[in-house]
């Protein structure tokens, strides 16, 4: 083989010179969007998580017969805070559904035997260091009227 046809063979086609850049073009942009998107989704499960976890907390501190006002909020605000979420007491709702669905604001005040519901509602772009690059990027993913929403049910002692 000669020096001349080996030379013509790593001879790049001038029609070919931007195929490479068209390519990432067409790429790059699809890549970040799936990659902002997991980065937000992921978040909002990881949240709802939170608030899952904080709920049933919250509902163990109410059910003692010994529980004091502040201690399903101080409770909810531990678990919260583990996972980096500052707790809002506007979040958190308790509902006693033996005395015909009131809202309860001392659990020390609730008779044993009654059915309470413990609640946690907030709306998702409130929560303080959320980051949601896809949306604000494209307008796309979590919108701002998504509420993240967590409740249980308990009996208290």
């Amino acid at each position: 083989m000669s020096s001349r046809s080996l030379h013509r063979t790593l001879r790049v086609s001038p029609r070919r010179r931007g195929t490479a850049i068209m390519e990432s073009a067409i790429a790059l942009p699809l890549l970040l969007f799936l990659a902002f998107g997991m980065t937000e989704f992921g978040q909002y499960f990881y949240i709802a998580s939170a608030f899952e976890s904080a709920t049933r907390d919250a509902g163990r501190f109410a059910i003692p017969a010994t529980a004091q006002q502040g201690d399903p909020a101080a409770a909810a605000t531990r678990t919260l805070s583990a996972s980096n979420i500052t707790f809002n007491s506007s979040w958190l709702i308790i509902i006693d559904l033996s005395a015909g669905g009131t809202v309860i604001t001392d659990v020390s005040t609730v008779a044993p035997g009654h059915l309470l519901v413990v609640a946690m509602t907030a709306t998702y772009y409130q929560l303080p260091g959320v980051c949601r690059p896809l949306y604000a990027f494209t307008g796309f993913g979590i919108t701002n009227s998504k509420t993240v929403t967590a409740q249980c049910s308990v009996i208290k002692e």
